[in-house]
């Protein structure tokens, strides 16, 4: 919740807190107008200890010799600051003592009174008046205290029309920022959107992501989905290129082959073109299984599987393949590991990663076959001899229609989709795939979960 209302990384918070801002600043205005409207002045009366006390600090003033004496020493007084008015026509004396904006008529107000009050107008305290007679006048005394000023009491001296205009330029400038922060990185996510539409695929938002908000996330979120997007364009693309070029060799074979059975009349030439044939039918078979996958078309009929017996027919089934190029097939397993899955998609896969072994382990080399059985799940991997990856690549060979390099030779040839369709299968049972260099050679390694999936029928 707090995450949420943070308005550095929340746009949301960001919001409530310009909109409880502006209603702060509403509730501060109404109050600040209704308290200038009104007026904040009092009269107390002056405890008499203290009206004595003063009367005795100014009785040796009105020993002073004239009106002009007086005024000085009063003057002089650092600590307190004195208002002289002539009885007579209440004329001010000191006019210079006067504190700014207060309104003179007070005086006249608390000379009516019969004893010293004490006033109280807006910051500035007044007490008195203190009758004394100097040089045969008859004087009145007030002692002034001013507070010091405040923000408060600076802002109640502006009139309402300033301080609804200062409200007013204070809530513009805050939502002309909000919907500039807000309108901005969408009108670059807009034209991202747009540029990205017309066909450049390299269009991406770049200060948008930067936020640490919800509108960053939905920039980072177009990124993702652009990069997506077309990666998967570009390997169409490729994907196109890299079968064109598989199936014109074969149907070339094979028409050549064609060529030369009716050309001589033998059949000499069959079995070469059977095995073109085969070749085909197994690129495309390859081809829609992936394309079920993907669909998901393909459903989990879950069973115990024996993974020991499952590796062990897979060994059996591509002995051949390994023994033209004298490589050794090795298994360290438990006798009986029994797993709930699919056997023939998890066989599948599994062959698919053994066949991948054998067609780059050079000749003379041992591909070894581990199962290893832990608490909560079980870890398969089959290691080979090859050349191995490049360590940026190693995520990567699981994608759909990735091939590690460019060219396309007739022992490395294929769709690209053989550990794509592994990737596929192991994690509809819940598990992970990891492809690791083991120099010499690449090890892939498949972790399920002890229950790999839970449903008989489940779909893909």
């Amino acid at each position: 919740m707090l995450r949420w209302l943070n308005p550095i990384n929340s746009l949301a918070g960001r919001i409530f807190v310009w909109f409880w801002l502006v209603l702060l600043s509403t509730v501060f205005l109404t109050l600040l107008i209704s308290r200038s409207l009104s007026d904040p002045t009092d009269i107390r009366r002056l405890p008499s200890s203290l009206s004595q006390q003063m009367q005795r600090q100014l009785a040796p003033l009105a020993q002073s010799d004239n009106l002009a004496s007086l005024l000085q020493q009063l003057a002089r007084d650092e600590r307190n600051r004195w208002l002289v008015v002539n009885n007579a026509d209440q004329q001010l004396l000191n006019p210079e003592a006067l504190p700014a904006r207060f309104d003179p008529h007070w005086l006249t107000e608390l000379a009516q009174l019969n004893r010293p009050r004490m006033l109280r107008h807006r910051n500035v305290y007044l007490a008195g008046p203190f009758v004394i007679e100097v040089a045969g006048q008859q004087l009145a005394l007030y002692q002034q205290r001013q507070r010091p000023q405040r923000a408060w009491w600076s802002l109640r001296a502006l009139s309402e029309p300033v301080l609804i205009f200062l409200l007013l330029a204070v809530s513009a400038t805050a939502s002309f920022i909000l919907a500039v922060s807000i309108s901005r990185p969408l009108r670059e996510l807009l034209q991202q959107n747009l540029s990205f539409a017309s066909g450049k695929l390299n269009s991406r938002v770049s200060s948008l992501a930067k936020r640490r908000d919800e509108l960053g996330q939905l920039g980072r979120s177009f990124n993702t989905m652009a990069e997506r997007i077309s990666d998967l364009l570009q390997n169409q693309q490729r994907l196109l290129r890299d079968i064109s070029h598989e199936l014109r060799s074969p149907l070339t074979r094979a028409q050549l082959a064609l060529g030369l059975t009716e050309q001589q009349q033998n059949l000499q030439q069959l079995p070469r073109l059977k095995q073109e044939l085969e070749r085909i039918d197994a690129m495309l078979d390859e081809l829609l299984t992936y394309s079920r996958l993907d669909a998901g078309q393909y459903h989990l009929d879950i069973n115990p599987c024996d993974l020991t017996a499952m590796l062990t027919e897979l060994i059996e089934l591509n002995q051949v393949e390994a023994d033209s190029k004298q490589q050794h097939l090795l298994l360290d397993a438990p006798e009986q590991l029994w797993l709930d899955a699919d056997g023939r998609l998890l066989s599948r896969a599994l062959e698919n990663i053994l066949r991948n072994a054998i067609k780059y382990s050079p000749p003379d080399s041992t591909i070894r076959l581990s199962l290893q059985q832990q608490p909560e799940c079980l870890i398969l991997a089959i290691s080979d001899q090859g050349p191995g990856l490049p360590d940026q690549e190693l995520a990567a060979v699981f994608q759909p229609f990735y091939r590690v390099s460019g060219s396309r030779t007739q022992q490395t040839g294929g769709t690209g989709l053989g550990l794509a369709i592994v990737a596929k299968i192991v994690r509809q049972h819940n598990g992970t795939l990891q492809a690791l260099n083991c120099n010499p050679g690449l090890s892939v390694r498949v972790t399920l979960p002890r229950v790999a999936a839970t449903e008989q029928t489940r779909p893909i």
